[in-house]
């Protein structure tokens, strides 16, 4: 035993850093929307809603299976601790793979890969940072002496069913196995199958459940209409994609005349187009950066204990590229010291619970209030109503909305107000909570609430309305 501690001392700290790096998360409220939205599905999976047909997001359905396996909070935040220190492990091992002789490198790499994971907003259970353990898996898979091609492409698609742009991992690693590996092209597609099949088998399962048209929609073909919501994308998503088709080929030919390793060349390659990924909707939320963070923290060791010029100069170049979009879509910054002093703080007490939940969203304990006034007043299968950005709500009350959405920017997006109003009047809500800050209009709502209801409480910002008794 003691010995397998020396051999694997260095693995054994880093996988400590992270976990204690991630310690804090496993105490945060429930304040995250997205993650609101993630738990409120996984919910209404448990109480036999089918995703999609009966209850609405976006994203492909392995982050919501996950949610609903954790059920909170707490436990997501957890399973995602274990779920990035396999990640981290097996990135280690990659990079063992890539630089067999400098034990160094592996551990600055896989340091680097943490931070710039922290950075980017990885202590949330997003997508993107689950995303990392199989797209790391299938990397590492890739330098084995006899490669499970299907296996890997099954990795990427599995990546690509927690969200979308991980379809450019497997993109990057496919044109790499095309253009540098001509003669595994028997490889390529048994690679493409493996990453077809789990797409097609999720396909085949909503089809089952009468939920193939809004599955298809929301999670694959719905992201379409997602990258031209921030701003005027369209001309820039087109001009993103020839720039990196242009840059990819430039460096086909400068790295196969100069003969470049062809290790490195996939990783330039994996990084090129994790960015683009991540650059896909234009939007600058810092959580998109973890796609790319991946594949840089790699080129920044190859920078650092590389000998090759060239490659160093390929990698300042893809890294100045990078910087350029990073400056022109002015990616939000993660609030990394402020977020641990926050808990060292509370840790310590000198902050109470309640400024220390404040420090996340001022709305924190309106959350927490109202829904201890929704379990207390409404029955486990009654469906409530909230007007307002509040998904998390739904998650800790552990009640379901009336309609298909849980948020009101969803409802106005897809223009769901007659959904919604239908589903009322088949559910006809005991309880509405409509929040003081919600400014979009919705009629309908307003005029049940005129008719059918009665305003029984204010909880901070949230009024609650209650079902007069023999409302139609």
């Amino acid at each position: 035993m003691l010995n397998w501690i020396k051999r694997h001392e260095a693995l054994i700290l880093i996988l400590l850093l992270a976990i204690i790096l991630r310690l804090p998360s496993l105490f945060e409220p429930y304040w995250y929307g997205d993650e609101g939205i993630y738990l409120t599905l996984g919910l209404a999976f448990k109480k036999g809603l089918v995703w999609y047909r009966d209850i609405h997001d976006n994203k492909p359905p392995l982050l919501y299976l996950l949610a609903a396996f954790t059920g909170t909070v707490f436990w997501f935040r957890l399973l995602l601790t274990l779920w990035f220190g396999a990640a981290v492990a097996i990135f280690y091992r990659l990079m063992q793979k890539l630089l067999p002789k400098t034990p160094k490198a592996w551990a600055l790499a896989t340091l680097l890969l943490i931070v710039l994971t922290t950075v980017f907003e990885g202590n949330v259970s997003n997508a993107e940072i689950f995303i990392v353990l199989p797209v790391t898996l299938a990397m590492f898979l890739v330098f084995k002496p006899k490669p499970n091609w299907g296996l890997i492409g099954i990795l990427f698609s599995l990546g690509s069913l927690f969200k979308v742009p991980a379809a450019f991992d497997f993109l990057a690693l496919g044109l790499w196995l095309f253009f540098w590996q001509r003669e595994r092209l028997k490889n390529l597609f048994i690679y493409g199958v493996g990453f077809i099949i789990p797409v097609i088998l999720s396909i085949a399962y909503y089809a089952y459940q009468g939920a193939f048209t809004p599955y298809v929609r929301s999670a694959l073909m719905q992201n379409i209409g997602y990258l031209n919501s921030w701003g005027d994308n369209q001309n820039g998503l087109f001009i993103r994609l020839v720039t990196i088709a242009v840059v990819s080929l430039i460096f086909y030919f400068v790295s196969r005349r100069r003969r470049l390793a062809n290790t490195a060349s996939l990783i330039v390659l994996w990084f090129i187009w994790a960015m683009f990924g991540a650059l896909l909707s234009e939007r600058p939320y810092p959580h998109y950066l973890i796609q790319p963070a991946v594949p840089l923290a790699i080129l920044v060791t190859f920078f650092l204990f590389g000998r090759r010029r060239l490659l160093k100069i390929v990698i300042l170049g893809a890294a100045l590229m990078a910087g350029a979009a990073y400056y022109q879509v002015r990616f939000w910054q993660y609030p990394v010291i402020s977020y641990y002093q926050n808990f060292f703080a509370y840790l310590t007490k000198q902050k109470s619970q309640t400024d220390y939940w404040r420090w996340f969203d001022n709305r924190v304990p309106q959350t927490y209030q109202l829904a201890a006034y929704i379990r207390q007043t409404t029955p486990a299968d009654e469906p409530i109503f909230i007007w307002g950005d509040e998904p998390y709500v739904y998650a800790l009350s552990r009640r379901l909305p009336v309609g298909r959405y849980t948020v009101a920017y969803h409802i106005v997006d897809f223009d769901g107000f007659s959904t919604t109003i239908n589903s009322w009047d088949k559910h006809r809500p005991k309880l509405v909570a409509v929040m003081a800050y919600e400014t979009r209009n919705f009629p309908e709502l307003k005029a049940r609430l005129a008719t059918d209801y009665v305003l029984a409480a204010t909880i901070d910002q949230a009024q609650i309305y209650r079902r007069l008794d023999g409302a139609n």
